[in-house]
């Protein structure tokens, strides 16, 4: 049964696809058939070589097809929202899908909060030979507020859930939105830092998508992990110091922790030295000793101990 709100909130589910043609039906089909309305489906392709254009035209006008070269996920979710018109915006991966009434639920929660900008869920997990594994519930919703902890460079405590647990409204995106391009993958992670440093939040007791594991997004198990970890995460720092100033002291946190896993790395990464160089010309000199003692601290903290 579907529910149309009393506000008619109107909701834009976004997903984003790179040749996961096997995957997208099953995510188009959850976003299309949410007990909520008024809805519209964005679909990214994000110049897929595989079937994925076949499958996003056969859906016809029941959603908004977005076709676009290849530019990473940064660039999907900058194309997916301008392309958009609802008030609410959640984010779905192509490989993943959304129980029924996540939308619904997530609309509840925005309007019964009216001061948050988010809403964030647990995500449940499937492998590719159907064994699932189930996030465990809260006992109730969690209102967060870290806006004064993260002016003051306090890193958020709880992590984030994926992209696929991510619910802002349109107002909120709009302050975060476009990201850098520069950030191809795992682009979710600044966006989850944003909405905690500029908006209070709900996060949802229990999973509302399921999260679907296999060999392309491997990412935790992937052999370069602290590197790409690395590069991820400079930019991450980079760009919010560009454009938040008044969250430098969480962006140099940001840094001086991705720093320390840079060195970690072991490994020399282009983008990486012109970031750090990049981020070091643009603070002021009085921030320097603290932004390379705290990635000292970080390093020594992270070193593997003997005996």
């Amino acid at each position: 049964m579907e529910c149309e709100a009393t506000d008619s909130v109107g909701v834009t589910i976004l997903i984003n696809n790179y040749n996961y043609a096997r995957f997208l039906p099953a995510a188009i089909d959850s976003a299309l058939s949410q007990t909520y309305r008024p809805l519209e489906v964005v679909v990214v392709d994000d110049g897929s070589t595989d079937e994925s254009s076949d499958i996003i035209r056969d859906y016809g006008d029941r959603i908004r097809p977005v076709f676009k070269s290849n530019g990473g996920q940064a660039s999907a979710f900058n194309a997916g929202f301008a392309a958009s018109r609802g008030e609410v915006i959640c984010l779905l991966d192509a490989d993943d899908f959304f129980f029924p009434e996540k939308t619904e639920r997530s609309v509840s929660a925005l309007l019964a909060h009216p001061e948050v900008g988010w809403v964030f869920h647990p995500v449940h997990r499937k492998d590719g030979e159907g064994h699932s594994e189930s996030v465990p519930s809260l006992d109730k919703p969690l209102f967060i507020d870290i806006r004064d902890g993260a002016l003051r460079g306090k890193l958020p405590g709880p992590p984030g859930p994926v992209t696929s647990g991510i619910v802002m409204s349109r107002d909120l995106m709009s302050r975060i939105l476009p990201l850098t391009e520069a950030i191809r993958i795992t682009a979710d992670n600044y966006l989850i830092f944003l909405a905690a440093a500029l908006s209070p939040g709900i996060y949802l007791k229990e999973a509302l998508a399921v999260q679907r594991i296999h060999g392309a997004n491997l990412y935790t198990l992937r052999p370069d992990r602290l590197l790409t970890e690395a590069r991820i995460h400079l930019l991450i720092a980079a760009e919010m110091r560009r454009r938040h100033p008044e969250l430098r002291r969480l962006s140099n946190h940001i840094f001086s922790r991705t720093l320390a896993t840079y060195h970690q790395a072991d490994a020399t990464d282009d983008t990486c030295r012109s970031t750090v160089r990049s981020y070091v010309h643009n603070a002021n000199p009085i921030e320097w000793p603290d932004l390379f003692l705290r990635a000292a601290y970080h390093r020594m903290r992270s070193a593997p101990r003997h005996g």
